[in-house]
């Protein structure tokens, strides 16, 4: 399955934009995301890059495989982390986002994190620059 850079960006926007510390998977759902195998798979990659855990550090995720390879997800708080903060306000930039769907439209996610946070890095140098020329 390849990464949907606009469905990964409807569930990371969903953390953001929680009033609450975490979410629950229920609140994903209710932007239209379905909790199937492509949200699964979505998850799963988040939680490689530890962009998403359980709100206690402790617990899995929720979900548990099935030996028919179906899955179960038990819904658990979650919080974005850090790392997961950074990479969404890297994306929340139209010209960065722009630049990711059009020359890394098929890039793992880690790829999409390198160059996301390279622009960030880039423009807030630009940025930067401007009040130091004053």
């Amino acid at each position: 399955m390849k990464i949907d850079q606009e469905y990964l960006k409807t569930i990371l926007n969903t953390f953001i934009d929680s009033p609450r510390s975490f979410i629950w998977v229920a609140d994903i759902e209710t932007n239209g995301v379905d909790v199937d195998d492509k949200f699964l798979f979505h998850m799963q990659i988040l939680e490689d890059q530890h962009f998403v855990e359980c709100l206690d550090k402790k617990s899995e995720l929720g979900y548990e495989i099935t030996l028919g390879g179906d899955f179960d997800w038990k819904s658990r708080p979650l919080r974005l982390t850090a790392s997961g903060h950074e990479f969404v306000e890297a994306i929340n930039r139209p010209e960065i986002w722009e630049v990711l769907k059009q020359e890394f439209k098929d890039s793992s996610l880690s790829t999409l994190k390198a160059a996301a946070t390279s622009l960030l890095v880039a423009f807030a140098k630009k940025q930067v620059g401007k009040y130091l020329e004053l």
